[in-house]
């Protein structure tokens, strides 16, 4: 090692555990209140049909991608380069591959939640009820398991970082 070498060493301070278990019954439940709705409301006139489902299950979580982009580079003067695109819930989207202060992580995703909802109610007077409350629903389902987990790592928030893995997500203390 070098005279110039830096070493970080982490604390445990608390770890979350993904239950593959508890993934499918969220997409269970997701695809009965799926079908539910379609049966209830009739396939013909089914949340916002061929042009909505798309828009939903690509356009939101791009649009999410692109606000913590921007609130990133915004917040942090650069480009983030410790994100990239994760393909697993509970991260599913734009995530961090490094240790990030849990501060950091809980004010974007409070800034992501918040401004997407705002965005989906100005362009209430354009879409149709069905769309919307679709929209809403996708954008609400990609976040409510990443708050799930900051709202589990609430206790260490303060001085936490948090990292995530594949098969838990977990608070350090530096």
């Amino acid at each position: 090692m070098s005279k110039d070498s830096t070493i970080y060493t982490y604390r445990l301070l608390k770890r979350v555990h993904y239950k593959p278990i508890l993934f499918q019954v969220y997409w269970i439940l997701t695809v009965s209140l799926f079908i539910g709705a379609a049966i209830a409301i009739s396939f013909a006139s089914l949340p916002a049909g061929l042009i909505g489902v798309p828009a939903g299950v690509i356009g939101i979580p791009l649009v999410q991608t692109l606000l913590l982009r921007l609130l990133l580079r915004t917040k942090e003067k650069h480009a983030p380069q410790a994100w990239s695109w994760s393909s697993r819930l509970p991260w599913f989207g734009y995530a961090p591959e490094t240790y990030i202060a849990m501060t950091k992580v809980r004010r974007l995703h409070f800034h992501v939640l918040w401004i997407v909802l705002v965005l989906l109610g100005c362009l209430y007077p354009w879409l149709s009820p069905s769309l919307l409350g679709f929209l809403v629903f996708v954008h609400l389902w990609l976040l409510i398991p990443r708050l799930i987990i900051i709202f589990l790592l609430r206790k260490h928030s303060s001085s936490g970082y948090l990292k995530i893995n594949e098969n838990d997500s977990s608070c350090y203390a530096q």
